[in-house]
């Protein structure tokens, strides 16, 4: 269910996804309020840029071998 309201299912799962709910109307309910629950939260996260000292200090940490 989070991934088709990510927007992360496959061409062919989503076909079967959105063919299920159409059927389904106790999973098409669930799949709506996701999707509300969702843009709610979208719409009140606030998004902070990252410090270039951090970025820079996480890609550092990345290019070094453990």
């Amino acid at each position: 269910m989070s991934a088709a309201v990510d927007g992360e299912l496959t061409l062919n799962e989503q076909e079967g996804f959105e063919k299920h709910i159409m059927k389904c109307p106790t999973c098409f309910s669930e799949f709506k309020e996701a999707q509300k629950t969702k843009s709610i939260i979208k719409e009140k996260i606030t998004r902070f840029k990252a410090p270039q000292s951090l970025v820079n200090s996480i890609l550092k940490l990345t290019e070094t071998p453990l």
